[in-house]
């Protein structure tokens, strides 16, 4: 069963009647821009981050930096010195790239069977 509102969201439902149980699947399909996914930091490197990855040894995503995109991968150290948490970043990558391709690795982490598609985005990290 697929269903369209008279309104600018386009939802499909699927309903599945089987063995007493009833399962409903909604898509709701949304268009933003590539900008309206990154969240502001306060770095001196970058005024907006997009984190697609991220375990206890670093993250990968793309930074902005005066309205240009990069590709990076960042190793991070966590230390605890005297009363206070230290955290130190070192980027292993970083590459220039367009926002054609950040729009890309977005659809790819959403389609991702381990990631997106089961809804695991980076806490702070805002893909449809």
């Amino acid at each position: 069963m697929s269903t369209h509102r008279n309104s600018d969201e386009a939802v499909d439902i699927a309903i599945d009647v089987e063995g007493g149980t009833l399962e409903i699947e909604r898509e709701r399909i949304e268009n933003v821009r590539v900008d309206q996914l990154f969240q502001p930091v306060e770095s001196g490197r970058a005024d907006a981050r997009l984190q697609l990855w991220s375990d206890s040894a670093g993250w990968n995503g793309y930074e902005r930096r005066d309205g240009e995109f990069y590709h990076v991968n960042v190793l991070t150290e966590t230390t605890v010195r005297d009363d206070r948490v230290v955290v130190e970043s070192t980027y292993i990558h970083e590459e220039q790239v367009p926002p054609e391709d950040v729009a890309e690795s977005v659809r790819d982490h959403i389609l991702d069977s381990h990631a997106g598609s089961v809804g695991t985005f980076v806490r702070g990290c805002s893909p449809p």
